[in-house]
């Protein structure tokens, strides 16, 4: 054998090593790729059943201040009822702005509901059905925070703002009251049972 065809085999050789090298790296990188994808969604996963569990007792406080933010809307509009006034264009911007936080706050339940499902959390025995009155309940208060807010503002733009007017907002915040109310009781269950008893994973 010449040295040009010793050097033909040592260059087939040596191709075939690396093509092996390259096919045993991707299948073992693949491999490694799965397992490091499993332990993030894992770990998501969990993170985002911890954080609807937390969000189920701080959204309380949330809602204690959603109703604040209900309060002063009424009573700057009663004001503007009382001395015959049209609403100014800083403070009609600065309601939308308030109801449009309000609502944010009141979906942030419901979003994480829905991203559990996404990440296959399962929740163990009664915590389905409870949590599912409370995604239950947070939704309704996040349709009577747009009606109240609606009303807000669309009972103060270019017009003086009636009576009637504000009996409605009135009613929209007594129906919050009832609302979140519920929403107590509903989280009182929750309270009830620790966190490993709440979710699993599949």
């Amino acid at each position: 054998m010449d040295l040009q065809s010793w050097d033909n085999v040592i260059s087939i050789a040596s191709n075939a090593v690396t093509a092996l090298g390259v096919v045993g790296g991707v299948v073992f990188g693949g491999s490694k790729l799965k397992d490091y994808l499993d332990v993030k969604k894992n770990d998501v996963a969990f993170h985002t059943a911890l954080a609807l569990y937390d969000e189920i007792t701080n959204t309380r406080a949330k809602y204690i201040q959603i109703r604040i933010s209900l309060n002063y809307v009424m009573n700057t509009l009663d004001e503007l009822y009382k001395n015959n006034i049209n609403i100014s264009p800083n403070l009609y911007f600065q309601i939308q702005e308030i109801g449009s936080n309000a609502f944010q706050n009141s979906m942030t339940i419901g979003n994480l509901f829905i991203k559990t499902n996404n990440f296959n959390i399962i929740f163990k025995g009664e915590s389905f059905s409870k949590v599912q009155d409370i995604v239950s309940i947070t939704n309704k208060i996040s349709v009577n925070i747009t009606n109240f807010f609606a009303c807000a503002i669309n009972s103060s733009k270019g017009k003086l703002i009636s009576k009637e007017d504000l009996s409605e907002l009135f009613q929209h915040y007594k129906d919050y009251e009832a609302l979140t109310t519920e929403y107590l009781d509903k989280c009182s269950e929750i309270q009830k049972t620790k966190f490993e008893d709440f979710i699993t994973f599949k």
